[in-house]
């Protein structure tokens, strides 16, 4: 039973990227919310994570998730490629932002 729905879940490695790279966006600013090196813009999500961090993830991983539902459906729509790689293409370098302002913050904890 769990086996198909796995199975439709992963029919893209464009998509297990996008979910790959949505969790690592939520862990490095939820890093950067509890070492006070960034401030969250977005209210919702700022509401969202302090009301409860499990509350957070939940919602930063639903639209990946819930794309992956979807994709097998609308996945032979001439946009639906193009707009996946370009979403994927973003989160990536946000994640190298992240990644960098992370390293940055840490180094400066630690010589400070």
């Amino acid at each position: 039973m769990l086996m198909p729905i796995l199975r439709q879940l992963l029919v893209s490695k464009t998509l297990v990227w996008l979910l790959v790279l949505c969790l690592c966006d939520a862990v490095f600013t939820d890093i950067g919310l509890h070492l006070a090196f960034i401030e969250e813009l977005n209210p919702l999500i700022r509401t969202i994570y302090d009301w409860h961090v499990v509350g957070y993830y939940v919602v930063k991983l639903i639209l990946p998730v819930s794309l992956m539902f979807l994709y097998p459906h609308i996945r032979k729509k001439g946009w639906v490629q193009p707009c996946l790689s370009l979403t994927v293409l973003i989160y990536g370098a946000v994640n190298v932002y992240h990644f960098i302002w992370l390293t940055y913050g840490l180094h400066y904890l630690a010589t400070n």
